[in-house]
């Protein structure tokens, strides 16, 4: 196969010429109305408790026609280092074979909740044929890096420990997540390894944050006007993990995975990774992609032309979307063990 570099015509992908899907475009435009006719305001100028009940009313739009599982069982992980406990939901899927899929949503570690992705998480469960725990981590900037990562191993410690004494969880063990919660998963895998812990076997990754750098050519062109916005991934970073906080430096890969050695990528499950054709963060997938391959670890990298972030939520909407599932849980049973 084509390197990474030469598999996508970034020049092309960025150009003035780019659009939307056409079903991107009509979803955009009615999503667009139905905001400005509920009255909501830039998010990005009102308190964060306000923006964050604008966005579960826009996450209503997508958790719709929900998949039907088995059972949605309400738990509760320990939490690490004297943190709370933390709130997940566990999707059995009807039929379940043994394993489970850890689910981390997006949100620029600041918003979503435990309903937020639930589509996205029962679409994994029926899609893998195996359970999935949706944690609800703390946010940011209330509980900034560390306190979200935290909350997330505890959850898949939660897992590697239900799998050492029930065979329904045996395994295989996976991480998934989309945006920020596509970084807290590539940071499990890299916190558990140097901890020597239990890693998972796999992890399914979609349009996630691996690096801070906010000039990337994709963020500089799709900077606004294509759903997430340069300026509000800005105050993201700032919220989650201030740069010159006092050893919370953004060159750890816990934070940024692209700045982790060749020696720790090489050492990675397989990993899909995919990510939206109009997005700030496109760049970010396409640079981790090559230092995975540079580390000759196993993956598989898509990019979805004239697509926005977000889209894996859209799979009732979009053809392409169904098509980045179907992608991504392919990867999922070619490479899961068992």
């Amino acid at each position: 196969m084509a390197k990474t570099k030469d598999r996508f015509n970034l020049a092309k992908m960025l150009s003035p010429d780019a659009k939307r899907d056409d079903e991107m475009q009509t979803l955009f435009d009615r999503n667009t109305e139905q905001d400005h006719a509920a009255g909501m305001p830039d998010l990005n100028t009102i308190p964060i408790q306000e923006s964050r009940l604008w966005r579960a009313k826009q996450a209503l739009r997508v958790n719709v026609d929900l998949p039907e599982v088995e059972s949605v069982e309400r738990l509760r992980a320990p939490g690490v280092k004297d943190a709370p406990d933390v709130v997940c939901d566990l999707y059995t899927p009807r039929d379940a074979k043994s394993g489970c899929t850890l689910y981390l949503h997006g949100g620029g570690w600041a918003f979503g909740d435990i309903d937020s992705h639930a589509r996205m998480a029962r679409l994994l469960a029926v899609e893998t044929g195996r359970r999935v725990l949706y944690a609800d981590y703390r946010l940011a900037p209330e509980t900034p890096y560390p306190g979200p990562l935290d909350d997330s191993v505890a959850a898949w410690r939660w897992i590697v420990g239900k799998s050492q004494r029930d065979a329904d969880f045996k395994g295989p063990l996976g991480v998934s997540g989309d945006s920020a919660g596509a970084n807290l998963s590539v940071a499990i895998m890299l916190h558990e390894m140097e901890l020597g812990r239990p890693t998972p076997h796999i992890g399914l990754l979609f349009y996630g944050v691996y690096d801070d750098d906010t000039e990337s050519p994709s963020y500089l062109r799709f900077a606004t006007g294509y759903g997430l916005a340069r300026p509000g991934m800005m105050k993201f970073w700032s919220w989650y993990a201030p740069s010159n906080a006092h050893g919370q430096p953004r060159e750890d890969q816990l934070l940024c995975p692209v700045r982790a050695s060749s020696a720790s990528l090489a050492k990675l499950p397989p990993l899909y990774l995919n990510a939206a054709g109009m997005d700030p963060l496109m760049c970010d997938t396409l640079k981790f992609a090559e230092r995975l391959e540079d580390a000759e670890a196993t993956f598989e990298v898509n990019v979805h032309k004239g697509l926005h972030h977000g889209f894996m939520q859209q799979t009732g909407k979009l053809a392409e979307a169904r098509r980045g599932l179907k992608l991504a849980i392919d990867f999922y049973h070619k490479h899961a063990p068992g």
